[in-house]
């Protein structure tokens, strides 16, 4: 098996794949006695995370449950079932003129992948989970060895803990979520000057609905993807990015790069001349359209990323990219744009979005283009470099939190300094664990 970034590989011993909600129990009921591997188990959704919190002796492969989505009286509510990804609900939402408030960049993922990760779009103003009303899982009892389905609902303690729950509360089977009508947005795509976006968060926050820079290497300039919410009667009913131009710069990027000799997981001079002609060349676009065509930005560029997500505080952001810029400047800038955007605080209780006191977060996506890295140790080269980023940061007194399932460097100290651990701990069934999880962690 393999992550989406092309990072992260390992072959299981066992793959589970249950059909129905009552082999799913019986499953997990035989790993709890030890009959199926080591007694522990984990779920992957779509591999779309670069790190090893998926890996597993043995693996649960949930694709050939059932797919259902059931929608209330009025279309005002669904239920879903966790494994269909986003780009099919929002499809289906979409034929019924219906939405969610918010999306990340990609639709590839699962309904349980996003939950457990706690995937967040680029806004300051909206949460992907503010219309989630409860999910469903199936976990053990450990005292009885039981199989038995739980409902989490909003508003209860546990709630807090099934969003970014690492996979560790057990398996997702349904959820539901609250609907609104269809979101229509203006989208526009331009080159701008770092400081006309990061100068004042504030204000680029009240300008945008969404919005997110790919910060060009060794250059005060940036490539601007910013959605502001329009009527729909403002926008092209099934408008889309326009195909004689990339949806996202990285698309760009992939086609150079993939015809140059000189590549790795760093920059090079080769492809610092490219970015500098992108940053000349690169001509504004604008689309409309409803948000599950515009939102998911991600979701038909043919990348694959290795990807360092953490979040900072607001009033350290411009510090950030200094103390990155000298990092950079003395150990090499990452082959491909640093994204930055907002995200809005959750109150998650593993969330690396999770900040007291404050409104927003800011979130550095440090990306690596891994189909270029085809020598011996440009992989492991990633690592090298974010972990020097990692502890140069620490160095700084730079206060930052990571993405669980994109690549960092989290120990035990750290993991207790930056989450609702002890609140969490709890809720964990054991069985779900894996050797990554539980460096962190620790005993649960």
């Amino acid at each position: 098996m393999e992550d989406w970034g092309q990072l992260i590989a390992f072959r299981p011993g066992l793959v589970l794949k249950p059909a129905s909600l009552d082999e799913l129990k019986a499953t997990l009921e035989a790993v709890h006695r030890g009959e199926h591997g080591t007694g522990r188990v984990r779920v992957p959704g779509s591999l779309h995370s670069c790190s090893e919190i998926v890996v597993s002796e043995t693996i649960l492969d949930i694709s050939s449950l059932p797919k259902t989505m059931d929608f209330e009286a009025g279309d005002t509510a669904v239920v879903a079932s966790a494994n269909v990804t986003l780009h099919e609900f929002l499809a289906e939402l979409g034929r019924r003129g219906k939405s969610l408030t918010a999306t990340g960049g990609t639709d590839h993922q699962t309904l349980a992948g996003l939950i457990s990760t706690g995937t967040a779009p680029a806004s300051s103003r909206h949460a992907l989970y503010e219309l989630l009303e409860w999910v469903e899982l199936v976990t053990v009892d450990s005292a009885t060895g039981r199989a038995e389905e739980k409902r989490i609902v909003r508003g209860e303690p546990a709630f807090a803990g099934a969003v970014c729950s690492l996979g560790v509360l057990g398996v997702l089977t349904r959820v539901c979520f609250r609907l609104v009508d269809e979101l229509y947005f203006d989208v526009v795509q331009k080159i701008v000057r770092l400081d006309d976006v990061m100068a004042d968060l504030d204000a680029t926050a009240a300008r945008y609905d969404f919005w997110r820079i790919n910060w060009m290497q060794k250059s005060d300039k940036a490539l601007l993807w910013a959605a502001t919410s329009v009527p729909s009667k403002q926008s092209k009913t099934d408008g889309d990015y326009s195909s004689d131009q990339a949806e996202h710069i990285l698309d760009v990027v992939f086609h150079v790069l993939d015809r140059l000799s000189d590549t790795g997981p760093l920059l090079t001079g080769a492809q610092e001349l490219v970015y500098e002609v992108l940053a000349l060349t690169y001509r504004e676009s604008r689309a409309t359209g409803p948000l599950r065509n515009m939102l998911p930005v991600d979701r038909r560029a043919p990348l694959h990323v290795a990807m360092a997500e953490w979040s900072f505080r607001p009033q350290d952001a411009n510090r950030v990219i200094g103390e990155c810029q000298g990092y950079f400047d003395l150990h090499g800038w990452p082959n491909i744009p640093t994204e930055i955007e907002l995200t809005r605080v959750d109150g998650s209780l593993m969330s690396p979005w999770n900040w007291d006191g404050l409104p927003y977060i800011v979130k550095f996506n440090f990306m690596y283009l891994t189909e270029v890295c085809t020598e011996p140790g440009e992989k492991e080269a990633i690592y090298a470099h974010l972990r020097g980023l990692w502890e140069h940061l620490e160095a700084a007194q730079v206060p930052f939190k990571a993405h669980w399932g994109k690549v960092n460097f989290a120990d035990p100290d750290f993991v207790r300094r930056s989450y609702g651990l002890d609140a969490f701990k709890p809720l964990v069934a054991p069985m779900f664990m894996n050797d990554y999880l539980s460096e962190r962690i620790g005993r649960v």
